[in-house]
């Protein structure tokens, strides 16, 4: 097996197989394994969703839900806020008092953020809480064992727990690979196996228990509280997929954009009458060869089908001869039918309403915030009050969310040994009225 070194992240890969393990029940499609093998060690990954390929195909299926993908856009900008802030907090007179101090004033602190980019790696690690509830940061320790050098991001998307080993309780590794939608055995050729950390344990145990197995890089993962998961986490977000919301939300789109382009076809019963290019062409008509006449005849079924096909050509107008038969009486060359449905241009708009409500609830944003109106009443943008205390509302809903997205600081405050009177938080945006703040916000940290 080889292992190449990314910076200072070893990423170990080599000559590995793949085989998957299904369920006893023959009827159910759940894959419940991903057993990898290489050439020195082996292991046995727990599969995420039937295929192992859930987060990629959920993040497909998100790709054309834009209310979805707008709602947790905000709730990504709602949980960072205005950013990490850092705090010293003390207790005079049995009052806790908190100060908000300058990470410029910890050079340590203030290196290691650089060094770090640690602006990015809080940003990437909320939109992996946000659309997973689970985050797999990375650590590098130092030779010694006695500090945390760096950290990074490892996709969510990408992970794969171990199967938990029996006679210890732990799942002692995880599995990284950027092509498991692709199947296996195409993501056994780019898998790397990465040693796994309890969350729970804390700083000196991780310490210790890295020295005993000569440990350098680690992941400790970060989640939300799971309910009955073993696993991966199932969060409410994603009650959108498996209750059949997001098929309905991506397939309204594309049956409208059909119905639009195929309407002439759809919604007309076009005669015309042999009449009306005698008439139209007059002694001509008689000396036409049976293949100009079809021609002819072709030609003027394309014109009037170009007339009438396509949302673009809505109120144009369309000519057509009347010609008076032997008694004089006059008649329509053409006859032009409309036996489609009535108002059809608004049909499934309320399903439309229904599935974004349903998709909005599901990330629980409310819905004035991003200028969805509120669900299941009439379209508009909401006030100015309804996206202010939306906003508030949504912000003070993210304290538990942020508390997990602290951990990775946290842990590294306490490995690394940092002032333990240091507190960590991210600094609300809080919206107001222009009479009470000329630019119409201030800013608080939520701690």
């Amino acid at each position: 097996m080889s292992t190449q070194f990314y910076g200072d992240f070893a990423i170990t890969g080599g000559n590995v197989k793949a085989a998957v393990a299904f369920s006893k029940n023959k009827n159910e499609a759940t894959v419940t394994s991903v057993s990898l093998t290489a050439e020195h060690e082996n292991g046995k990954i727990a599969a995420w969703g039937a295929n192992n390929d859930f987060p990629q195909q959920f993040l497909k299926k998100i790709k054309p839900a834009g209310a979805l993908r707008s709602g947790l856009r905000t709730n990504r900008k709602a949980h960072y806020g205005s950013g990490f802030v850092l705090a010293e907090e003390t207790f005079e007179e049995g009052k806790r008092v908190i100060t908000q101090k300058s990470i410029r004033q910890y050079p340590e602190i203030h290196e290691f953020f650089i060094r770090n980019q640690m602006k990015r790696f809080h940003k990437e690690i909320i939109t992996d809480l946000e659309y997973f509830a689970l985050a797999v940061p990375e650590y590098v320790l130092s030779n010694d064992f006695k500090k945390i050098n760096r950290v990074k991001r490892q996709k969510t998307a990408d992970f794969r727990y171990e199967i938990m080993n029996e006679s210890t309780g732990l799942i002692e590794n995880g599995y990284l690979s950027t092509k498991w939608a692709e199947g296996v055995d195409a993501a056994s050729k780019f898998v790397s196996k990465v040693p796994l950390i309890d969350s729970y344990w804390s700083a000196e145990e991780v310490r210790e228990y890295c020295k005993k197995k000569k440990i350098r890089n680690f992941i400790r993962p970060a989640f939300y509280p799971l309910i009955n998961e073993s696993y991966y986490p199932d969060p409410e977000l994603h009650s959108i997929e498996s209750s059949g919301w997001l098929d309905i939300i991506n397939s309204i789109p594309k049956f409208k954009k059909a119905f639009l382009e195929e309407r002439a076809n759809i919604n007309y019963h076009i005669e015309v009458y042999e009449e009306y290019f005698q008439k139209k062409y007059k002694e001509d008509w008689e000396g036409f060869t049976p293949e100009k006449r079809n021609q002819i005849q072709s030609e003027f079924v394309e014109e009037l089908d170009a007339a009438l096909r396509g949302a673009e050509k809505g109120g144009a107008s369309l000519m057509s001869i009347i010609y008076k038969d032997d008694t004089g009486t006059p008649q329509p060359g053409l006859k032009i039918t409309d036996v489609g449905q009535k108002n059809t241009d608004g049909k499934y708009l309320d399903d439309t309403l229904a599935g974004t409500q349903a998709a909005l609830t599901a990330a629980s944003v409310d819905p004035s915030i991003i200028g969805a109106g509120i669900p299941g009443g009439k379209l508009g943008a909401g006030s100015g009050s309804d996206k202010r205390e939306g906003w508030l509302i949504l912000s003070a809903m993210k304290h538990t969310d942020r508390e997990t997205t602290l951990e990775p600081f946290e842990f590294i405050q306490q490995y690394n040994g940092w002032d333990p009177n240091l507190i960590g938080a991210f600094e609300n945006t809080v919206l107001t009225t222009l009479d009470k703040n000329p630019t119409g916000t201030q800013k608080a940290a939520q701690i």
